[in-house]
This record gives C-alpha cells, sequence and structure tokens, in this order.
C-alpha cells in the first residue's frame, strides 16, 4: 500500500489539462485527530472534486484530486445529507462516494490472487486425470499421493510445498476440514503421521492418486474415507 502523502492536486477545468499545481497535504496521522474510525489512505476512483466544507451544499474549491492517486485522510465528517466527506488539505473535503479505502484495494487484490492461485492448481491438476498410481511416483508418468500434489503445486504456483505427506503438513496453515476451500490440501491421519493427501476442488469433492491399481480421480467426501484435517496453503 502506498501511503506517502502525494503533494500535488490537479487544477480542475472542464478539460481537466492543466498543470499539476502545489498544495501540500498534512499527514493525517500525526496532524490531525479523526472525528471518527477514518481510512489511514484513500484513492481516488477517478478525478476528484474538492469541496470548501464537508456539504454537498458546498462551493467547490475549482480544483479535484487526481484519478487513481493516494491520499493520506486528516478526518471524516457527515453532512445533513448523509453523505461522508474526507478532510485531504486546508479547507478541502473530498466525498468518500469519489474515493476507496486502499486497504480495502489491497484485501481485494490479495482474495484476488488466492483465487487466481487456487483456480490454477485446480485446473493443473485436472490435467493429470487418468495418470497411474505408480508408488514413490512424482511425475507425470505415475504418480503416489504425495507426489502428485507436491507437482501440481510446483507446476500452479512455483511453490515447492515437499515430497512427503508429512512435510507437506507445514506448507500452510492447519484448518478443519470443514473450513476447507478450493485449492486446500486435505490429509488423512494424525499430524505428524498423515499418510494420504488430496487436493480439495470444493462442493465435497477432492482429487488425488489413491491407491496401486488405480489412477489419478475426483472423489466425493465421505464418513467411510473421511480426510482428519486440511492446510491453507495459497
Amino acid at each position: 500500500m502506498n501511503t506517502k502523502v502525494k503533494k500535488s492536486l490537479v487544477t480542475f477545468t472542464a478539460a481537466a489539462s492543466l498543470a499539476v499545481t502545489g498544495l501540500g497535504v498534512s499527514n493525517a496521522a500525526t496532524t490531525v485527530k479523526a472525528d471518527t474510525a477514518t481510512p489511514v489512505a484513500v484513492r481516488t476512483n477517478n478525478m476528484a472534486i474538492l469541496y470548501s466544507t464537508a456539504s454537498s451544499d458546498a462551493k467547490t474549491t475549482g480544483r479535484a484530486l487526481a484519478a487513481n492517486t493516494d491520499w493520506s485522510v486528516g478526518k471524516s465528517a457527515t453532512d445533513a445529507s448523509g453523505n461522508t466527506f474526507y478532510y485531504v488539505g486546508k479547507n478541502e473535503w473530498v466525498k468518500a462516494t469519489d474515493v476507496t479505502d486502499t486497504a480495502t484495494l489491497t484485501q481485494a487484490a490479495t482474495e484476488d490472487s488466492s483465487q487466481s492461485q487456487s483456480d490454477a492448481v485446480i485446473n493443473t491438476a485436472k490435467k493429470y486425470l487418468g495418470t497411474p498410481y505408480v508408488w514413490g511416483g512424482k511425475t507425470p508418468s505415475g504418480f503416489d499421493c504425495s507426489g502428485f500434489t507436491s507437482y501440481v503445486y510446483q507446476e500452479a504456483t512455483g511453490k515447492s510445498i515437499g515430497g512427503y505427506t508429512v512435510a507437506q503438513e507445514s506448507a500452510g496453515t492447519t484448518e478443519a476440514v470443514s473450513q476447507a476451500s478450493a485449492g486446500d490440501l486435505l490429509f488423512w491421519g494424525g499430524q505428524g503421521s498423515s499418510y494420504h493427501v488430496a487436493i480439495y476442488l470444493g462442493n465435497n469433492q477432492y482429487i488425488a492418486a489413491p491407491q496401486p491399481g488405480e489412477s489419478v480421480k475426483i472423489s466425493t467426501i465421505s464418513g467411510y474415507f473421511m480426510p482428519s484435517f486440511a492446510v491453507k496453503v495459497l
């Protein structure tokens, strides 16, 4: 997150193309006490008009914040119509609807990245459906359970999770099977002594290299062969 306070405002005109003008903007976190819980920084959605007071009825200052830039917030205020404004400079306010909390943007980017990696893991795993089980196998010519999960994660994400079930237990955060999401690892056996591992696909299904005489396949979680715990790697 870039929380460095920018020092420039764009003069707001119909053409919106005048040169940048200098306006010092204080670091809100240290110079102005916020009236309410306020983001440390915000990012403009588009060019954001500035108002002389925290009110939709207030006059504009004739200036605006440049689009897609980060700004420190001094304090927040709400007008009689329920509109929230953020103080970003001397007697200059921006509507909350014209900006986004950068913490929210960061969280969204993180979630998108995680989802993208999960999709990559699942799509890669499905490429190897039908690959025969080979004891100790760690390549597409034949996989055992941990060789399969290791190969898939390495190919899909570039991440090494270890070559054996016990090592793979430490590849992420342990969680209950009921909390698992697509792309997580499922383990059978106690922690530190697991004997089988698979990749959870969601909807109560997983993909694994099951046992000698079988091939990589998709199965449904059941009480007959219930995973003991899960690990979130991504």
